[in-house]
């Protein structure tokens, strides 16, 4: 099949190293080794200058911002600058106008050679993939990651929440396939008045190539001087919905218990500062190993090198409705997870057979978890076992991408189209 994956995002460089840019390119990696031609469109290609981009199996079309839409944005931030004040508008306004954009110039690039469909990551006020899916005739598949403007309004703020409300609701009803990462997610979609036969849920997944059981290799705990004390890891944003503020004090009680363990944190993000004042603070700061933002296919190798993975989110006002991608990729490599027993992560990992499950911001039960799988390596070794099994047998992209493409026929064959 001929695949357009739109992803227009400008916060997502694809060829970066954010966990959505992971997302983007392997599943793009699962179409094209499946045998399906692929065309991925968007805004970025990588965060710096200075960051070597990764490669992807594809072929890119690169639209960046025209000059009227920087033009535009830099007025109402001129605008703002008069006023003394700080709001979203500049870049709300830039992703509408973009939006626009980017339908006119995939239009002229495929309207005489159309894919057999788009397969769209849905973004803030995105209603390109429903536009050109309508003036194409081809079915459009919308991978839906949050619920966008709930998630906007919670954690940025947005001035034009009205307006991104009705985007969102236009992509969602437009769309002839629905796939969301997580039932929570789907449960959302509903609300929108989206037909339940239309809404399926495809969580995140592992390259298998990459994320397998294997030995810590030397050099990768020479390279971050990793000590002899088993590890604990932690992969990820360093930002407060993923939980981290809870580790120094979770490292504390296990070190004070006289728990033989260190810690390693790969990834970055607003909190790094934080965490590391705190770990000092405490006592630990030779306890633990700050990597910094880790090229993906640099992780696995590092996961390899955990004796137990955490995943420490905290409960929220709302719906836990993350995919979340470490997770997989710890079972991947065979390392044992603790996790918190929160939406999806409940569903995969199973409690006590590929990991252990404690109760979402309770430290005392997150440290009584490390504590019993650092005293038992037997335990380790089991759960390690049983979270590769799963996650190999259920959890892959080469899995997804069928998954996609089987739909896509389902919709042909039903002539669902728009």
């Amino acid at each position: 099949m001929k695949i357009l994956y739109l992803c227009s995002d400008s916060g997502i460089p694809v060829l970066g190293r954010k966990g959505a840019s992971v997302h983007v390119r392997s599943l793009v990696a699962a179409f094209t080794a499946a045998g399906h031609s692929v065309v991925l469109a968007t805004p970025l290609l990588s965060k710096t200058p200075w960051e070597v981009p990764a490669a992807v199996d594809a072929q890119v079309m690169h639209i960046p911002a025209d000059d009227l839409v920087v033009a535009a944005v830099d007025r109402v931030r001129a605008f703002n600058d008069t006023l003394g004040t700080l709001n979203t508008v500049p870049n709300e306004l830039r992703r509408i106008l973009y939006n626009q954009q980017l339908e006119a110039k995939l239009l002229r690039r495929f309207e005489h050679a159309p894919p057999d469909f788009i397969y769209e990551r849905a973004s803030l006020f995105a209603t390109a993939g429903v536009s050109l899916a309508r003036r194409l005739g081809v079915p459009l598949v919308l991978e839906l990651n949050a619920p966008l403007t709930l998630e906007q309004s919670t954690y940025r703020g947005a001035e034009l929440e009205a307006l991104a409300h009705q985007a969102e609701h236009q992509a969602l009803t437009g769309a002839d396939l629905v796939l969301t990462v997580s039932a929570a997610l789907r449960d959302y979609v509903l609300t929108h008045d989206v037909a339940a036969g239309r809404v399926a849920v495809l969580p995140n997944g592992i390259d298998p190539q990459l994320f397998f059981p294997a030995a810590a290799a030397p050099d990768v705990r020479q390279r971050w001087n990793i000590g002899n004390r088993p590890v604990i890891g932690f992969v990820g944003g360093l930002r407060p919905w993923h939980g981290v503020r809870t580790l120094p004090a979770v490292l504390e009680r296990l070190v004070r218990a006289g728990a033989p363990a260190q810690m390693i944190i790969a990834g970055d993000g607003p909190l790094r500062d934080e965490l590391q004042q705190e770990f000092r603070a405490r006592g630990l700061a030779d306890l633990v190993v700050f990597t910094g933002a880790v090229a993906h296919e640099d992780i696995p190798a590092l996961i390899r090198t955990f004796d137990i993975a955490v995943a420490p989110y905290e409960p929220s006002d709302h719906l836990f409705y993350f995919s979340p991608l470490k997770v997989f990729e710890y079972m991947g490599c065979g390392v044992p997870v603790v996790a918190a027993a929160l939406g999806q992560i409940a569903e995969v990992v199973h409690h006590d057979d590929s990991g252990l499950l404690y109760r979402a911001g309770d430290i005392d039960d997150l440290t009584d978890a490390c504590a019993r799988l650092l005293a038992d390596s037997d335990l380790r070794a089991r759960l390690g076992r049983r979270a590769a099994a799963e996650a190999h047998g259920r959890f892959t992209w080469a899995h997804n991408a069928a998954r996609v493409v089987e739909h896509v026929a389902r919709l042909a064959a039903s002539e669902v189209c728009v």
